[in-house]
Parts: C-alpha cells; sequence; structure tokens
C-alpha cells in the first residue's frame, strides 16, 4: 500500500509538472561529468570527462577520441576569463599555450530557445524508473549554430545535445552521464607547473569551443 501511495504520488506530481511549460533554466555553477562525442563529418568519436566552473569562467577537459580509426588523447584547459588555451601533454611534461577567443558560454538553456517537448526517459510504471526531461530547439545569433537541447527538468542538468555548427558544417551529438554538483579537486582548473613558462604564438588560437573538440 504504501509502494502504491508513493507511485501514485509521483504520478501525480509527473503529470503536474507535464501541465506546466517549462521555462529556460541554467545548470548549477560547479558541476564534473563525462560525455559521449560523436562528430559525423568527421569520422570521430570520443568519450570525455569535464570539470565546468561558471563562477570564474573556466572548463576542464580530458577527451579520448578515435578519428579515422586513429586514436588520441587530449587535455584541455579553457579560460575564458583570460583569453587562454592549454594543451597539456603530460606523458612527457610538455604544454602548448594559445589564444582562446570565444565569449563564455554557460551550460544553460538559452533565454531565446523554443520549447519543443516534455517526455519521459524509461518508464512511469514504477518509482524511480523515469526521468523527466525538457527538449530544447534554437540557433545562437553568433556564429548562427543550430541546437537541439535535451535538459531535466529538476536539476536542469543536460542529457543529450545536437549541435550543428554551419562555419564547419558538421553536426556534432553529445550525451551525458555521470554528473555530480561540485568539483572534486579544484587543481584541475590550474595549468601543471611545466606549463608555467609557455607563451602564445602570434599566430596560434583556437576560435570556439567546437575547435577545441575536434
Amino acid at each position: 500500500m504504501q509502494a502504491y501511495l508513493l507511485f501514485s504520488i509521483s504520478l501525480y506530481l509527473a503529470v503536474g509538472s507535464l501541465a506546466e511549460r517549462p521555462h529556460p533554466c541554467k545548470s548549477p555553477p560547479l558541476v564534473e561529468g563525462s560525455m559521449a562525442l560523436t562528430i559525423i563529418k568527421e569520422k570521430t568519436f570520443g568519450v570525455e570527462k569535464f570539470s565546468y566552473d561558471a563562477f570564474e569562467e573556466r572548463v576542464h577537459l580530458r577527451l579520448l577520441l578515435d578519428q579515422d580509426n586513429h586514436t588520441t588523447y587530449r587535455d584541455t584547459l579553457l579560460l575564458y576569463k583570460e583569453g587562454i588555451a592549454y594543451q597539456i601533454f603530460r606523458h612527457n611534461q610538455t604544454c602548448e599555450k594559445v589564444h582562446f577567443k570565444d565569449p563564455w558560454k554557460p551550460m544553460e538553456i538559452p533565454r531565446d530557445a523554443k520549447f519543443q517537448s516534455q517526455v519521459i526517459i524509461g518508464s512511469l510504471s514504477a518509482p524511480a524508473e523515469g526521468l523527466l526531461v525538457n527538449n530544447w530547439s534554437g540557433t545562437i545569433a553568433e556564429p548562427h549554430d543550430d541546437y537541439l537541447l535535451t535538459f531535466t527538468e529538476f536539476g536542469c542538468l543536460p542529457v543529450h545535445a545536437w549541435w550543428y555548427n554551419n562555419e564547419h558544417q558538421t553536426l556534432m551529438s553529445l550525451s551525458f552521464f555521470d554528473m555530480v554538483l561540485g568539483v572534486e579537486d579544484p587543481e584541475v582548473f590550474n595549468p601543471p607547473s611545466f606549463c608555467d613558462k609557455a607563451e602564445p604564438g602570434n599566430d596560434a588560437a583556437l576560435t570556439s569551443f567546437f575547435d577545441a573538440l575536434i
């Protein structure tokens, strides 16, 4: 009886949520997790661990990438406020420091995004068997990239993103998993000591988060 009552309450809350039109939301400011990356045109597949800090506008990416059956590992630190990115090579303790020109884009649903649908991933047959998510679509004003985003209704965490980069004419798919709130080791946002003497070259630059991935 208690389990049935709990399920009835969960179903009532879910149906109530479905009756209300969701609003754009922003993810928590400190998040760590993993994501699966697929870039169709580039025949690129990867699994990535990321650390995200919206307070200081910085992201650390550790990516195991397969491009045309060639496997590479990338360790990238993006410091948006400083306009600097580090490509870190820990196997030989070297570092490349480049200019990074992309404006900060928080992990959120943009205010002008169009709400598409609200669905349950999984099942409503029993408590805790389903995840309530919202689907959104839109276009970034600059550089005019199109997107389709799926975020959780509760907590506003990303589940999946389709991203079409018009500059590269490339469709990118991102699936997020194993996310936790907070950053276990804040030192992940500091370049290692062997990067201290690295200086950006005159022509060395990353222009977007997309460039940092591929």
